[in-house]
């Protein structure tokens, strides 16, 4: 049992994240702006704990392809669902769902692919763009950070939940960032879409080919 646990105690965080994010979009978009505020906490939370997991499946010696696939859908579930609700609130474009959900089956479709040959979510990226935009730590916590900013300030904006003209001064500014920056979050997105599709291209080829 402790050793079932020690396995899959990272996997636990990921369900739990992505319950959290359920939670805090059900909280977000409730008439108590106490209840809202308490959804943009939970949101806070549970995007604080999207390192976790990965740190305790090196910590504890138990990461795996099939962990790094169930922390790529908890990735998928929160991005598209938060994306979907702050575009319903016209807190963003609604291409901006609609190219993430697109993106999401395309993308997971190619990593099924190479998933099955063996290749881990970031082992395909071979070209130097592809490693440094795509699989560099660095392109991963910035496009992380761009999208925590839409999502929370997006939060924020939503517990005030006053009309513009009755709004803080700050929604006014912040609520204009909340839609550039998922523009942007939305081309970074495309980016790297695009050079996995360039660095899978021979598995594709081969796939498709048959």
């Amino acid at each position: 049992m402790r050793d079932a646990l020690r396995k899959n105690l990272a996997n636990l965080v990921v369900l739990l994240r992505t319950a959290m994010v359920l939670a805090a979009i059900g909280m977000l978009g409730a008439a108590s702006r106490d209840l809202r505020f308490s959804g943009l906490v939970v949101l806070f939370l549970a995007c604080a704990m999207d390192w976790l997991d990965g740190f305790l499946a090196r910590w504890l010696g138990v990461a795996s392809q099939v962990g790094g696939l169930l922390d790529t859908l908890a990735d998928r579930i929160t991005e598209n669902l938060l994306f979907v609700f702050l575009a319903y609130h016209q807190l963003v474009p609604l291409l901006v769902p609609v190219f993430y959900i697109c993106r999401s089956f395309l993308a997971d479709f190619v990593r099924a692919l190479l998933f099955k040959r063996g290749i881990g979510c970031f082992a395909i990226q071979t070209s130097v763009l592809g490693r440094y935009l795509v699989s560099s730590q660095s392109s991963r916590v910035l496009y992380l950070l761009v999208k925590l900013a839409v999502f929370l300030a997006g939060g924020a904006v939503l517990v005030v939940g006053a009309p513009a003209a009755a709004a803080p001064g700050w929604v006014a500014i912040v609520r204009p960032l909340v839609w550039e920056c998922s523009l942007l979050a939305t081309l970074f997105s495309l980016v790297r879409f695009v050079l996995l599709l360039y660095d899978s291209r021979r598995v594709l080829a081969e796939e498709f080919g048959r």
